[in-house]
């Protein structure tokens, strides 16, 4: 048992605090995932041994590998700020899973409830953003619509996983209104890899029987006609989206220039946030402000090099092991729900990846924290009945 040295209330606020903030202040969000961490300083070292698990080992190798790169960077004046801009990253998540591991079952539970809850609220503010014409595609006042896509696939990943577990009517039908806001602001943010994969997440939910064919059936269509209402307000980028159906924002460039320096440092890579500095046709980008790989799996590797790619890869498949050890265990139905809603957002957040990118991201690296605290945390209150 995690023994903390103050009252675990405030922790559970500050958690429930940062996991609501993601898409809705990022100074909050730091605030508050930084006063953990403070207080995760001063915690028992006995106590922080406890916690440590293959989890944890995955992402301070990967963390390892991330200091070697900068020390070798060739650009070390660019990647040396990755030790500042990066840090929260590591130590919010030794902070997070640490106090995960101190509450009870119900507890985590009820911080993913939040955590769900949250990304549909995000969601809402996106399409009264997107339908009053503020912005040409749905995203949240502080973000971009491919951050805003990437963090509701998450919270979708989870809640078309938990409606067996809500026997109260009134909650049972703000789930159904959550979820078709999760759907819509997906399809109105019109990032095409993730209305796909949203598409995954609920045929998978569907195949696992965590959801009934009728409610998927009017989750798509109410999302599916909310989505049309929508578009018949803001009808700006996607009659674009239309006309060039094809269009590849770039990403034929990026690809180019991947080819063009794959050889080039395979090792330790050309050192975190070089992408401005090695990639060779910046100037054939119809969009000047590109600044990174648009895929997390190429920017590790010309970052970080094989070293960097296979630890990356590592930090990625430990967390879902840890999984399915805990689906195959002798756990609560609840646990197991929770547990396959987690690596579904898991699996969604690292398919996103493909096209775009969270690991350098400040708000969505953070949200990989949490998932996979929470799996650290659910595997450690389940240990008993696993091992």
């Amino acid at each position: 048992m995690i023994i903390t040295r103050f009252d675990k209330r405030a922790y559970f606020f500050l958690l429930a605090a940062s996991v609501s903030s993601f898409l809705l202040s990022l100074f909050l969000l730091q605030l508050f995932a930084g006063l953990l961490v403070i207080f995760w300083l001063f915690e028992s070292n006995e106590n922080k041994k406890k916690s440590f698990d293959l989890i944890a080992a995955s992402v301070l190798l990967f963390g390892l590998v991330r200091i070697l790169s900068i020390i070798f960077s060739e650009y070390s004046s660019v990647s040396v700020h990755s030790f500042y801009k990066e840090a929260l990253f590591y130590l919010g998540f030794f902070s997070f899973t640490y106090y995960l591991k101190s509450f009870e079952q119900k507890k985590i539970f009820n911080l993913i409830y939040i955590f769900t809850a949250a990304s549909a609220v995000v969601a809402l503010i996106g399409l009264i953003l997107f339908n009053f014409k503020f912005v040409d595609r749905a995203q949240s006042f502080s973000s971009g619509y491919s951050t805003f896509s990437s963090y509701l696939i998450t919270g979708l990943g989870i809640a078309v996983c938990i409606s067996n577990l809500l026997k109260e009517k009134k909650l049972f039908y703000l789930w159904l209104a959550a979820v078709v806001l999760l759907l819509t602001g997906i399809i109105t943010s019109l990032g095409r890899l993730n209305i796909a994969i949203a598409g995954l997440i609920i045929i998978a939910a569907i195949i696992s029987n965590k959801i009934k064919i009728r409610y998927s059936l009017i989750i798509i269509i109410c999302a599916g006609l909310l989505s049309f209402l929508s578009f018949q307000n803001n009808t700006a980028e996607v009659s674009q989206r239309i006309e060039q159906p094809a269009q590849l924002s770039d990403r034929d460039i990026i690809y180019k220039g991947a080819q063009e320096l794959w050889s080039e440092h395979p090792l330790l890579g050309f050192g975190p946030r070089t992408f401005h500095q090695i990639f060779p046709f910046k100037n054939q980008f119809a969009d000047k402000g590109i600044g990174s790989w648009h895929n997390d799996f190429l920017e590790i590797y010309f970052e970080e090099g094989f070293a960097g790619l296979l630890t990356f890869i590592f930090m990625l498949l430990i967390p879902f092991l840890e999984g399915i050890k805990l689906l195959k265990g002798s756990v609560s139905y609840e646990s197991k729900l929770f547990t396959f809603g987690i690596l579904s957002s898991l699996a969604a957040l690292i398919l996103s990846a493909l096209t775009a990118g969270f690991i350098n991201s400040p708000v969505l690296s953070l949200v990989f924290v949490f998932l996979i605290a929470s799996i650290s945390a659910l595997r450690f209150q389940n240990k008993e009945s696993i091992n």
